[in-house]
C-alpha cells in the first residue's frame, strides 16, 4: 500500500462527509445513537432488504422499546409480529440474543468488542458498527462495498489494511459519516462498472484494479471457548 500524507486523509475524510450530507441513504437507525436499536436493526439487516426493514422499523421499536421487553416476549408474539413484518424467524433468535444481554449485561448492550463477539449471531461487521453507531466509540466498519472502494482507492485487499487506513480517516472527522459514506459510496458509485464521475474521490482515486480473489475479510472464529479473528476469504 503506497504511503499518503495526513493531509491526504484529511481531505479525504473531508470530502467523504461532505458528499454523505447531500448523498449518503436515509434510514431511521441512522439518526439513532443507540446500541440497542443498532445492535436488532443489523441483525435484522442480515439476509434482508434495507428497505423491508426501514417500513418496519418504527412498529418495531414501538412495541420492544428495551431489551427486556423483547426477552420476555413469548414465542407465538414474535413469531405472529416478526411474520407480519415478512421477518420470519427473526423474532426467536433475537430473543434469545436479548436474553442473554439481560442475564450476562443488566440489559445493557456491551460497548466492547470482545463482549459483543461473544454474543451468538454477532459477528465483526454487527461489533463494528454498534460501537461506532450506537456507542460513539470510533471503530472502522468494513463490509464488501467498503473494501471495493479501498481496494480501487488504496490497492488493499485485506480488512486488516482497511481498518488502519479507516482509522486514519476518522481522526479528522466524524466516524459516523465517514462510515456511512464508505458503505453508500460503494453500494451506490463505486460498483462494477464503477461511476466514477459521481464519486468525490474521483480525482484522488488510484484506480486499481480489483484483486477479489485477493480479498480478506474478519471471521468469527471460536476456538477452546476463545473468540479469535481470521482474515478469510470473501465468498
Amino acid at each position: 500500500m503506497p504511503s499518503h500524507s495526513e493531509d491526504m486523509y484529511k481531505e479525504i475524510a473531508r470530502r467523504l462527509q461532505d458528499w454523505c450530507t447531500t448523498s449518503c441513504r436515509k434510514y431511521p437507525w441512522r439518526e439513532r445513537r443507540d446500541p440497542y436499536v443498532i445492535l436488532i436493526t443489523e441483525l435484522l439487516l442480515q439476509r434482508t432488504r434495507a428497505e423491508t426493514v426501514a417500513k418496519s422499523f418504527e412498529e418495531i421499536f414501538s412495541k420492544y422499546r428495551t431489551i427486556e421487553e423483547l426477552a420476555s416476549a413469548s414465542s407465538e408474539e414474535l413469531r405472529g409480529f416478526f411474520s407480519k413484518l415478512g421477518l420470519l424467524y427473526r423474532g426467536e433468535r433475537l430473543r434469545e440474543m436479548a436474553k442473554v444481554i439481560v442475564e450476562k449485561h443488566g440489559g445493557r448492550v456491551p460497548c466492547d468488542m470482545g463482549e459483543l463477539l461473544k454474543i451468538k449471531g454477532v459477528g465483526v461487521y454487527i461489533a463494528s458498527a454498534v460501537l461506532n453507531f450506537g456507542c460513539g466509540i470510533p471503530t472502522p466498519v468494513v463490509d464488501k462495498n467498503v473494501l471495493r472502494v479501498l481496494n480501487r482507492v488504496f490497492g488493499v485487499t485485506r480488512e486488516s489494511k482497511c481498518r488502519e487506513i479507516i482509522s486514519k480517516l476518522y481522526r479528522t472527522g466524524d466516524s459516523a459519516l465517514i462510515a456511512f459514506a464508505l458503505i453508500d459510496l460503494g453500494a451506490m458509485v463505486c460498483v462494477e462498472p464503477p461511476r466514477c464521475k459521481e464519486c468525490p474521490l474521483s480525482d484522488i482515486c488510484a484506480k486499481y484494479p480489483l484483486r477479489k480473489e485477493e480479498w480478506r475479510m474478519y471471521r468469527k472464529v471460536l476456538r477452546d471457548e476463545r473468540v479469535l479473528l481470521e482474515e478469510q476469504p470473501v465468498d
